[in-house]
């Protein structure tokens, strides 16, 4: 059966279902969307109006940690969620940190124009990324450069996007991964040297440019 993705090159969501697309070697049919103009059948795949979107078959599948969690049982080959179920737990618990924790704070302060608030912001955003270091790279890293070690797993195609769009964040806010951040720093530079990445990646002058809007700036 043929795969569809309904996708968008600056949306991070999009880009882990790509990664796992990627690493997993499979032939997809890429449909880029445009938010100003969505196509019927993309709002009849997409009830939410957002990227991703896959087609399989009948399968109709949306939201992009449910999309990969269902590539990965579907073409096992290789396995990017780990087999282990506390080792499964972690790895839905970190995403889960990120999209409902992690994000909150970063777009906040993306979006924020008071300049006190940006601080404020600022900190806490830096305080994530050292809990990110110390209670998720540290527990189960072990020698390996990824969050579970060795391998690659779907818990670093779920975080990877947003680091690469950092610039974006440096750029309008003075934000970055704190100097004594080792773990993370080094896991940011293993994820962007994969093939998979590196086939995908935009530079930084293309997020700053497509992230200007949020934060209230001109284009670069």
């Amino acid at each position: 059966m043929a795969l569809e993705l309904f996708t968008a090159r600056v949306c991070p969501y999009a880009h882990r279902t790509r990664l796992a697309l990627l690493e997993k070697g499979l032939d997809v049919t890429l449909h880029e969307i445009d938010f100003k103009n969505k196509s019927k059948r993309f709002l009849e795949v997409s009830p939410y109006g957002r990227v991703p979107a896959l087609v399989h078959g009948e399968a109709v599948v949306y939201e992009s940690a449910i999309i990969n969690e269902y590539l990965d049982e579907v073409f096992p080959t290789p396995r990017l969620m780990p087999a282990d179920p506390a080792l499964k737990a972690f790895t839905r618990i970190w995403i889960d940190y990120l999209d409902h924790h992690v994000l909150d704070d970063y777009y906040a302060l993306l979006k924020e124009q008071d300049a006190a608030r940006q601080a404020s912001l600022r900190a806490k955003v830096e305080d994530r990324f050292r809990f990110i270091e110390c209670e998720g790279l540290a527990r189960h890293g072990g020698a390996g450069p990824y969050w579970l070690g060795a391998d690659v797993t779907l818990l670093d195609l779920a975080y990877y996007p947003f680091f690469e769009r950092l610039p974006a964040w440096r750029h309008y806010r003075g934000i970055d991964v704190p100097a004594e951040s080792t773990r993370l720093r080094g896991w940011i530079g293993a994820m962007a040297a994969r093939p998979s990445v590196r086939s995908m990646a935009n530079d930084e002058r293309y997020y700053v440019a497509n992230y200007a809007g949020y934060a209230g700036a001109k284009a670069a």
